[in-house]
């Protein structure tokens, strides 16, 4: 389903932040890569990506994929190419700095070609959610950008008020995760957030008063480990939570849910081999699952766009 200019009007006025209100300096936000198809979901993923451009003053590019069907249709090629500039002149408008892209070739490998060219700092996607785990996890555009993006990911699966006033972390207390609290703590200098840092640990069928030991202990494991990379004084508030769950990334998600968090930042590596897989595969539950936008990738990704 295309989505109407009208909308994306609405969307581009919608977002004008106050400038007194901002905290940081943007620095790891400076050009922000927003890919789309003009879905649904990419609308929505644009209006995430407005309010933190609008944020951070960051420059934005808008790109379309022209694959297979369009690259053969002129007409309908050319009829994307003028919708993207429209979107493109509407937000130059509110004083963004704007640039289009139409690049043809296969969706996923374009906008990681694209991010690398550019020099993105985050790319912002809508996930699109009609087909099964299963397949969403071996094959999407999604997965594919998720796992080769050289910078991190913001995906939107759907429509929801842009809000950054709660940030969740989760925690396999690994050097990745560490990594990924970092860019969180920046985020939330920017937009003065606070931080839920949330280990998930498996169901524990001891007594209540040694599930209580446990969590005390752990809590206390999450500050030390936090304090590797974070100053207390460095975020409005990050605050360590444990909870019991069978799956990771459901109880991140039901977290998530229970404590109106606005967004999550997970990487998709854990400890070891077994960990990367077993945290990447919890990322992409999250992303596909969670009530709100994820941003997502490897550590190495997270480190280069703070390193600008």
């Amino acid at each position: 389903m295309t989505v109407s200019l009208a909308v994306t009007r609405y969307v581009v006025a919608r977002f004008i932040w106050d400038e007194q209100k901002l905290g940081g300096d943007g620095k790891m936000l400076k050009h922000l890569l927003w890919a789309t198809d003009f879905s649904e979901t990419s609308q929505a993923a644009l209006e995430w990506g407005l309010a933190l451009a609008q944020l951070a003053k960051s420059q934005l590019t808008l790109l379309h994929i022209a694959e297979a069907e369009e690259a053969r249709d002129e007409q309908l090629a050319a009829e994307h190419r003028r919708k993207l500039e429209e979107i493109a002149e509407q937000i130059r408008q509110k004083g963004l700095t704007v640039t289009t892209s139409v690049r043809p070739g296969q969706a996923a490998q374009v906008i990681v070609q694209a991010a690398k060219e550019l020099g993105a700092d985050l790319v912002v996607l809508g996930a699109h959610g009609h087909t099964s785990f299963k397949e969403k996890l071996l094959g999407s555009t999604t997965e594919q950008v998720l796992q080769n993006s050289p910078v991190p990911v913001l995906f939107v699966r759907e429509k929801r008020e842009p809000k950054f006033n709660h940030l969740l972390v989760p925690s396999d207390l690994s050097d990745a995760a560490l990594i990924a609290l970092d860019y969180a703590a920046n985020l939330a200098s920017l937009t003065k957030a606070k931080i839920s840092l949330l280990h998930v640990v498996a169901p524990y069928e001891g007594s209540p008063e040694a599930w209580e030991e446990l969590k005390r202990e752990t809590t206390e494991e999450l500050r030390r480990w936090s304090s590797r990379t974070v100053e207390p004084s460095e975020v409005p508030s990050i605050e360590p939570k444990v909870t019991r769950y069978h799956h990771a990334g459901a109880g991140i998600t039901e977290f998530a849910q229970q404590n109106a968090v606005d967004l999550i930042i997970i990487p998709t590596h854990g400890h070891s081999a077994l960990g990367r897989l077993i945290f990447g595969s919890v990322a992409a539950h999250v992303i596909y699952y969670a009530p709100c936008p994820v941003i997502s990738g490897k550590a190495e990704a997270f480190k280069k766009a703070m390193e600008g």
